[in-house]
């Protein structure tokens, strides 16, 4: 669904359930504005359908008219409620040109009829449910979309603490993650699985030295580089100052691999309940429109298909190369009982002596990065 229908299908949904408030009232001036909510919320969810289904709705064209434009689009099918929803403009008509409120017998049952309108002709029209309609539908399937769905789950529930935490996973696993230097911990093995490849932190927080003087809690692994998070985010056309926003208004997670136990740090200024509800909402917001636009700008860049490669080693511990070539400084060896190896390339050697592959290989938090010689290969 394109953007622009999603953003006035979520305005009439917001119009529907403010105009819900005032509808409950028996007094005349809350009728009149709850009616005017109410038909409001009709008129931009059939801009919104006639958007989707190509009807020529202009800025002259008639109430009633709408629905004449879209049957025509639609057929066989066919908007349920017409005469019903006919009644409801004539009463904002009513309301707001002449001063005349309508009466209780007279909105009796329509707001129903509008919310079964919406959700019947969402589900027939548009394949989805009126009620869980978000911006989030937006974004390609992974564990960020699940966790902002999460994020917005709490924020209907009131629970703004999980909202803001939910929210900082989903920038963790995007974003924060690539500049864990957990691995580093242990220098024998950042030589071993060559975290190089797969990790944007700094040089100067890569040793253990470090980590033994500068990580006092667990979320402190996660060294950002700002200039190069500046440049992704520019490259990517994300607002940098609502990131950066998101990061200030958040409390720190870590998760240590794929698969590790999230750890939040209770920063409590960051969790204060005064002004929480405003500070979620905002939060919540913002990182679905960084999401979105990151998705949408790697929907748009162009490269060949994604497809594993892998050659098979005729023993473990094979030493890795820094460059095509035997005689250069050996990186580290394959892991023992790893035999097969995800590889991009292969090219002759520095010495045109042999076939070396280039090996890019990362699972189950093994990483490693250099060249393997073809004498190396299971033959």
């Amino acid at each position: 669904m394109e953007k622009s229908i999603l953003n006035k299908l979520l305005l009439s949904r917001r119009l529907f359930e403010l105009a819900r408030e005032n509808l409950k009232s028996s007094n005349d001036l809350s009728l009149a504005i709850g009616v005017n909510l109410l038909q409001d919320s009709v008129e931009v969810f059939l801009i919104a359908v006639a958007e989707k289904v190509n009807a020529g709705i202009k800025n002259n064209t008639g109430f009633d008219k709408y629905f004449e434009l879209i049957n025509e689009k639609i057929k066989p099918k066919e908007l349920p409620f017409q005469s019903r929803l006919i009644s409801l403009n004539k009463l904002r008509v009513n309301s707001k040109h002449y001063g005349l409120a309508p009466a209780q017998s007279e909105i009796d049952g329509l707001f129903i009829t509008v919310r079964e309108f919406f959700e019947e002709v969402t589900s027939s029209i548009l394949d989805k449910s009126f009620s869980t309609l978000s911006l989030i539908d937006l974004l390609r399937d992974n564990e960020e979309k699940e966790l902002l769905k999460q994020a917005q789950e709490s924020y209907e529930n009131e629970d703004f603490k999980t909202t803001l935490i939910n929210c900082r996973k989903a920038i963790f696993v995007r974003f924060e993650s690539w500049y864990d230097i957990s691995p580093f911990v242990n220098e024998e093995q950042q030589l071993n699985y060559l975290m190089l490849a797969a990790n944007k932190s700094p040089n100067y927080a890569r040793n253990k030295d470090y980590i033994e003087n500068h990580v006092f809690d667990p979320t402190d692994f996660v060294v950002l580089d700002h200039n190069d998070i500046e440049m992704e985010l520019m490259k990517s056309g994300l607002d940098s100052t609502s990131f950066w926003n998101v990061w200030r208004l958040t409390p720190s997670v870590y998760r240590k691999g794929r698969d590790g136990e999230w750890i939040v740090k209770q920063e409590f200024n960051k969790l204060e309940n005064e002004g929480i509800r405003e500070r979620a909402e905002y939060v919540l917001d913002a990182t679905i429109n960084l999401f979105i636009v990151s998705d949408q700008k790697s929907k748009a860049t162009k490269s060949p298909d994604h497809r594993d490669y892998y050659i098979e080693l005729r023993t473990d511990k094979i030493p890795l190369y820094l460059k095509a070539d035997k005689d250069s400084t050996v990186l580290g060896h394959t892991p023992e009982g790893l035999m097969k190896v995800y590889v991009q390339s292969s090219v002759l050697g520095l010495k045109g002596d042999n076939i070396y592959w280039k090996v890019n290989h990362l699972e189950d938090d093994i990483y490693l990065n250099g060249f393997i010689s073809n004498e190396a290969l299971k033959k």
